[in-house]
């Protein structure tokens, strides 16, 4: 984490612009690049938010994201198969089904708007490809099919003929 000393951009202020993205979802995409600027800001990289994913997701996402989500992820559930789970009848297991998938459901979700948040905060940068030229992409194509007209071995065609022909085309484009 950067230092908090020289910092323009508070934690608190950093949460907020999270909340409210979130709680707007797409709304707005300037509010997801806002919350992203600041987090930029605060963090100054993916590795130190990251860090404290779990802290994070508790203050900026959670508040923000539909209240039954914040419910399913406070109910504390025995481990399958523990002791306390194979006590359970068949319709406690179902309702310790229900919830274990609503808290999947909730961490999947809480999980998806952070990753969107260090998306737009951090964003990939594109590589640029190299232009090939034209020329290059001729080149390329006629060796492929000089090579695949040399390892053919039941050709309905002439290709002693075929080949030989490829291969002065690709001298000609060489020049």
């Amino acid at each position: 984490m950067t230092n908090t000393l020289t910092q323009t951009t508070g934690y608190t202020e950093t949460v907020e612009a999270c909340q409210k993205a979130v709680s707007q979802d797409i709304s707005t995409v300037n509010k997801w690049q806002n919350a992203g600027h600041k987090v930029r800001n605060f963090f100054g990289s993916a590795e130190a938010i990251t860090e404290i994913k779990a802290q994070f997701i508790a203050d900026a996402i959670l508040p923000s994201i539909e209240k039954h989500h914040a419910k399913a992820l406070a109910i504390e559930l025995p481990r399958k198969n523990s002791k306390e789970f194979n006590t359970l009848d068949a319709g406690q297991r179902d309702t310790w089904e229900a919830v274990n998938q609503a808290k999947k459901d909730a961490r999947a979700t809480c999980d998806t708007y952070f990753s969107r948040i260090v998306r737009y905060a951090f964003p990939t940068e594109k590589k640029e490809s190299e232009t090939t030229s034209l020329k290059t992409k001729i080149q390329v194509q006629i060796a492929d099919l000089i090579k695949k007209c040399e390892k053919s071995t039941d050709a309905d065609f002439d290709i002693v003929e075929t080949t030989k022909a490829l291969q002065a085309v690709l001298t000609l484009v060489n020049k």
